[in-house]
């Protein structure tokens, strides 16, 4: 058996908002998507995505956009992977905290999902690789900082890098899955060296404690419905000050911001997976620490635009999942499972 595929794909001969409208429902998961008025009636996109089983490989073509990790989508996402991107055509600009750093066709932008971060593009031709922080060596401890570097792609090591994905979107179709496991294995360790290069970034370098930060993080999403939970019991577990810590977790609007959010994730989970077996909203909001059903449900709107009874009754936020499992049966599912498979990729 082969990997095949693509397992996903995004086509279709009709342009304009009825695309546009397509692709943000395929993509609401990953990026937030902004597409100019004036380039609605002509907007077109691609994309192929397969799954290596321990790693996920986009390849993409769109008209001009802006692809945007807020810090809401990080939060409601929570997931620890990292993206390398590399340009086929077309030229981008990524952005952090204000900080730019143009790409050109050949070059690679390394992004830290658990980070935000923007990306403007012209049109354009991609290719992503979405890899789970513990495939890297020493769990991608490096790559917090490395987030928004981009690797030029005529440098030596920039040719390696570009020569090794290409070669990788040519032969994904007719891997075997232990096949596409070991390349997904051998491009973590590629792209873990470029981490370690001194290349031109656009972010200032916050998180050169990443390993802290990432041990916090994770405790946050264990302890994340524990009353106990907070900054001053983070501080004591860690041995950090309220400053360090807010220092770490400033790219994500603080650390009280994010435990509200990660709680407000978890929340609208529960409420999308519980069917006719959910919990009572008042039972949900004191779970997550709300002192009221009332505020809890003020609180929740503001995030999602929705209220819980709306989410309990079958609507849906942006990025929220159905209730499935991750694929097992390779090739095969729909749009539905992308967000499924990024939430359960793991090493």
């Amino acid at each position: 058996m082969t990997v095949r595929g693509p397992n996903l794909r995004l086509e279709g001969s009709t342009f304009g908002p009825r695309k546009i409208s397509a692709w943000r429902e395929a993509v609401a998961p990953f990026w937030d998507v902004e597409i100019r008025k004036e380039d609605s009636s002509e907007f077109r996109g691609r994309s192929d995505v397969y799954h290596l089983g321990n790693a996920i490989i986009g390849l993409t073509a769109a008209s001009e956009l802006r692809n945007e990790r807020s810090r809401s989508l990080v939060a409601r996402m929570g997931v620890d992977h990292v993206a390398a991107q590399i340009r086929l055509e077309g030229h981008a600009t990524v952005e952090i905290a204000g900080r730019e750093v143009p790409m050109a066709p050949g070059d690679i932008s390394l992004l830290d999902l658990a980070q935000p971060l923007s990306l403007r593009s012209s049109g354009y031709r991609a290719m992503t690789v979405i890899i789970p922080r513990a495939l890297f060596p020493e769990a991608g401890t490096r790559l917090g900082a490395a987030h928004g570097t981009v690797l030029r792609g005529a440098t030596p090591y920039g040719m390696l890098v570009n020569n090794h994905l290409r070669s990788l979107a040519a032969h994904v179709p007719h891997f075997t899955p232990a096949e596409a496991r070991a390349a997904g294995q051998a491009t973590a360790i590629l792209i873990s060296g470029a981490a370690g290069l001194g290349v031109e970034s656009a972010a200032e370098r916050p998180l050169q404690r990443a390993p802290v930060f990432l041990a916090i993080r994770s405790h946050i999403d264990a302890e994340i419905a524990s009353a106990d939970l907070s900054v001053e019991q983070i501080c004591r577990r860690f041995g950090v000050s309220r400053s360090g810590l807010y220092r770490l977790f400033a790219p994500l609007g603080g650390v009280a911001e994010y435990i509200r959010r990660r709680r407000l994730a978890r929340a609208c989970r529960d409420l999308v997976e519980g069917g006719d077996r959910a919990a009572r909203i008042s039972e949900i909001a004191y779970r997550y620490g709300y002192g009221s059903p009332a505020g809890f449900t003020t609180a929740f709107r503001a995030e999602f635009g929705l209220s819980p009874a709306d989410v309990k009754a079958g609507a849906r936020p942006d990025g929220a999942s159905a209730v499935r499992r991750a694929p097992t049966d390779l090739p095969g599912g729909g749009w539905d499972d992308f967000y499924e498979w990024v939430l359960t990729l793991d090493a």
